[in-house]
């Protein structure tokens, strides 16, 4: 177990540090403490090696940038920006998704208009050739040529909505969904910091 001196020497090491967070400097110097503890206890060391070995593992080589990262996501600038950036991931989320549901339901219903037209198009030729009891090669072309087209259609629209749906869940995974999860555990931090 590490003593106050020994505590108080690791708080010292992360103001030389240059951290200004006192909430940080607290979370760290716990961290720091557990960890020199079990290497001392583990490897019977004494403090000043296990203090060593616990910065090389514990700190990050640029241990500053945690309190930077920190101010800038806790600064009520930048936290606006995050929230803009958020709901405006959110918003582009849901229009992705709106155009995958519209290239979708045009996909389908691509298809099923291109049945009506075959259909239109068999049953104009039957009326022009009422005499006519065998299959056409004319008119074999011409429906084989539709479905073509229409399955070349369909395909592409397909393809789209399923861009559009992938976009859609992307932005929404890597922009809102983080956002509100930040914000939900900053209320549960302030609503047990109240209780």
């Amino acid at each position: 177990m590490i003593n106050a001196t020994q505590t108080q020497q690791i708080r010292n090491y992360l103001l030389q540090q240059g951290f200004t967070n006192l909430e940080l400097i607290d979370d760290l110097v716990d961290h720091l403490s557990c960890e020199v503890e079990i290497l001392v206890e583990d490897r019977q060391i004494d403090f000043t090696t296990a203090f060593s070995n616990a910065k090389e593992k514990v700190m990050p080589e640029y241990a500053i940038q945690i309190e930077n990262d920190l101010k800038f996501l806790t600064t009520k600038k930048y936290n606006t920006m995050i929230k803009k950036l958020a709901f405006i991931g959110g918003y582009a989320s849901v229009v992705c998704l709106c155009l995958s549901i519209l290239f979708f339901s045009q996909s389908l219903l691509g298809s099923k208009g291109s049945e009506f037209k075959t259909k239109a198009i068999e049953a104009r030729f039957y009326m022009e050739n009422m005499n006519y009891e065998g299959p056409s090669k004319r008119l074999n072309d011409q429906l084989n040529m539709l479905r073509l087209n229409s399955a070349v259609a369909s395909s592409k629209k397909f393809d789209l909505a399923e861009t559009f749906l992938i976009i859609s869940f992307i932005l929404f995974a890597s922009l809102y969904l983080p956002y509100q999860f930040y914000s939900k555990y900053q209320r549960s931090e302030q609503s047990l910091q109240q209780a």
